[in-house]
């Protein structure tokens, strides 16, 4: 066959070829303030997953990504379970039972220190014990307890150590006189301004604070004990989400997605023991961490929340709010 008749073949083929694949499905997409929504829209675009349109409100939504199980839990009936299927190679300890929602990385209570004030303390700020310290009382910098992922770590320290013990501890936190900031890039600032010696904060703000910032380091503290709060985020199905919500929150949750959001949000601590970690970064599974049940993890947020709301008002004991 000659170069002009092949020429001709290939434009005929070319026109009376298959038709171009369709677009990926629309799909609504909440994702709470603290994690990457635009990576997610964006690497789920790239990957021909979904065309992403991020949302504010839950009742505009398909699928959710949320900061930890109480944010997914409190959705109730809304929540679609069984959509998404048990993403391969993740610990049973991070999934939930109940097919309810499933886990995206984790984020870990860390705490931010600076080591200018640290060279200055004749301990080193390991354990959560120490933002109660009279030593460094008034240079602790904190998020409302109230506020953001906080009703979640005080319930799972209330689950850990047992309530009256978490009830103590907020008592002690509100008379150490720390300097409670309106968001956690706000501690991570005092921290780095010298305006704080520590900041309780979490891992998806730290990791790249200490990366970014000379004389700050990252602690995971009290993995000599207990462990820290380390809890899985999640993606959940809503009711009336469709397949294309389905393929999205599967895709999510996968090891092509985890892989790829950990590398662009630095301390969203991967699941999965064969994905690279940036400096500083932990694999979730080579924390100590509480085991934690999701279910009572949510009843006892549910149960603080008064207490947390009042703060720093003196708390009560169990039984007597």
């Amino acid at each position: 066959m000659g170069a002009r008749a092949a020429a001709v073949l290939a434009l005929a083929l070319a026109c009376t070829g298959s038709p171009a694949p369709p677009p990926p499905p629309e799909v609504r997409l909440l994702v709470s303030a603290d994690l990457p929504g635009a990576a997610a829209r964006e690497l789920a675009a790239r990957a021909g997953i979904a065309r992403v349109t991020l949302v504010a409100d839950p009742g505009a939504a398909e699928v959710v990504w949320v900061s930890d199980p109480v944010a997914a839990l409190v959705l109730g009936e809304r929540l679609a379970a069984g959509a998404i299927p048990e993403p391969a190679g993740v610990t049973p300890r991070w999934l939930d039972r109940r097919g309810r929602f499933a886990p995206l990385g984790a984020r870990a209570a860390t705490l931010l220190v600076s080591e200018r004030a640290e060279a200055a303390l004749p301990f080193a700020v390991d354990s959560l014990r120490y933002l109660v310290d009279p030593r460094l009382h008034g240079r602790v910098a904190l998020v409302h307890p109230g506020r953001g992922s906080g009703p979640a770590l005080y319930a799972a320290l209330a689950l850990a150590y047992g309530e009256p013990a978490a009830l103590r501890y907020l008592r002690g936190l509100a008379a150490s006189g720390p300097r409670v900031l309106g968001s956690e890039g706000e501690v991570r600032a005092a921290v780095a301004s010298g305006g704080a010696s520590v900041g309780l904060v979490g891992s998806l703000v730290a990791a790249p604070a200490a990366a970014g910032f000379g004389g700050l380091r990252l602690r995971y503290p009290d993995q000599t004990g207990a462990g820290t709060p380390t809890l899985p985020t999640a993606v959940a199905v809503l009711q009336g989400g469709g397949d294309g919500a389905r393929r999205l929150a599967a895709w999510l949750v996968g090891p092509e997605a985890e892989r790829l959001l950990v590398a662009r949000a630095p301390g969203l601590l991967p699941l999965r023991t064969d994905v690279p970690v940036p400096a500083g970064v932990e694999l979730a599974e080579n924390l100590t961490a509480p085991a934690l049940d999701w279910d009572r993890l949510a009843a006892e947020a549910a149960a603080l929340a008064p207490v947390l709301a009042r703060w720093p008002e003196a708390p009560a004991a169990p039984g007597a709010r």
